[in-house]
């Protein structure tokens, strides 16, 4: 096993925003209108930088319509230059070509955007992800982008079987979380702080903290019985002692969670509130 036991520092990058019909997040709710942030987090350890998932193109930075189009007004993007992850990595002090994996959530255009700017990344992507991005179901059709498809194609990746979750170290600092239903290969991550405490990162496994509570998906879940399972999933985790999950899209869990700013020093202090389960 690696002697190194935890990762060096995690920044949760400023995300762009999207506008969207709540019950697009949550079976059972709908009628309120939520802006919601589109993340990516970086990771440092030993070993190199990691980017867990890459939000939106570079080439929407500024001008949300030049890369999504239509989308761009259905979902209000709000995207800032700075915001872009280039800019982003460089004010941290790191280049793109210093980050040397990609973990991605899964292939929707919210997740997949800055891929382009990783072609060199060893990456890591759950089984069947890129498979089911090609020829999607009509279900979801609408979330894959030709170009992040194409960025993709450009990066050597390895395939996390469902079911299984992997070390990425040896040393349990980084565990990718096998959390299949929203999509056939979405993944988790799980973090080991410096300071001892674990964060879990849920991309779309989840998309309030209400869903995990109540164990209720998502409209656009392309398998409801695993999603269920990737929910209670989830839900252990977060029972677990020193362990703090965070719900990317969650716009409450983001005010809370990056209250002290963009870089996340232990997940112990991170406190996210407890919401009313029953759907609206």
């Amino acid at each position: 096993m690696a002697a190194n036991r935890t990762v060096r520092r995690v920044w949760a990058l400023d995300a762009p925003q999207l506008a969207v019909d709540c019950g697009l997040l949550m079976l059972g709710t709908g009628g309120v209108r939520e802006t919601i942030p589109s993340p990516a987090f970086l990771v440092e350890h030993a070993e190199g930088l990691l980017l867990f998932d890459t939000s939106l193109a570079s080439s929407a930075a500024g001008d949300p319509a030049a890369a999504y189009g239509e989308l761009a007004a259905a979902f209000q993007i709000d995207f800032p230059e700075t915001y872009r992850l280039d800019r982003q990595l460089a004010a941290i002090g790191y280049r793109t070509s210093d980050v040397r994996r990609i973990v991605l959530s899964h292939l929707h255009f919210d997740h997949s955007g800055g891929l382009d700017l990783f072609p060199h990344a060893q990456g890591f992507i759950g089984a069947g992800e890129l498979r089911y991005a090609r020829t999607p179901s009509n279900l979801d059709a609408a979330f894959f982008r030709e170009a992040d498809i194409e960025a993709a194609g450009r990066i050597a990746w390895n395939e996390v079987p469902a079911g299984y979750d992997h070390d990425l170290f040896g040393d349990g600092s980084v565990v990718l979380l096998s959390l299949h239903g929203h999509t056939p290969g979405t993944l988790g991550l799980k973090l080991r702080m410096p300071d001892e405490s674990t964060l879990v990162l849920t991309g779309d496994a989840a998309h309030k903290r209400a869903s995990v509570e109540a164990t209720t998906g998502m409209p656009f879940d392309v398998d409801r019985l695993n999603k269920n399972s990737a929910l209670q999933k989830i839900r252990l985790l977060g029972t677990q002692p020193g362990t703090t999950v965070w719900i990317s899209h969650d716009p409450q869990d983001w005010a809370d969670f990056r209250a002290a700013g963009a870089e996340i020093t232990s997940a112990a202090e991170l406190q996210p509130r407890v919401t009313d389960p029953t759907p609206a």
